[in-house]
């Protein structure tokens, strides 16, 4: 039985197995899910709260640009790739962006939705 619909959100989120990376309008990181703190290297627990993305993302200019033009833009992307360096090693990333937004229609920020597809065979 669910006693708290709060916590049982968060659990989706941090369940999730790709990566999730959403920012307010102000470029505040609100929440990097665990497995997007796996894909980059970081603890998403120390690295960015309530940091500003293009600081905690500084060594991933390609993930910057996505979410920089997400929100200039508000055109969303699905199903593209962009390729990243962490320690030396190249990564390509799969990613899809949507607008966040509250009942109302207001706007409250963007999310990256991502997976490390490097070693994923294409066809």
């Amino acid at each position: 039985m669910i006693k708290n619909i709060q916590e049982y959100y968060q659990c989706i989120l941090d369940n999730l197995t790709g990566g999730l990376i959403s920012v307010d309008l102000r470029g505040k990181v609100v929440y990097l899910n665990p497995m997007a703190g796996k894909i980059l290297r970081m603890d998403p627990e120390t690295c960015c709260r309530d940091m500003q993305y293009d600081e905690v993302f500084s060594d991933f200019p390609a993930l910057r640009s996505v979410i920089k033009e997400t929100m200039e833009t508000g055109k969303c992307v699905r199903r593209a790739e962009i390729a990243i360096m962490h320690a030396n090693t190249p990564l390509i990333i799969g990613y899809s962006t949507m607008l966040v937004k509250n009942h109302e229609g207001q706007e409250l920020g963007v999310t990256v939705i991502f997976q490390d597809i490097s070693f994923v065979e294409k066809k």
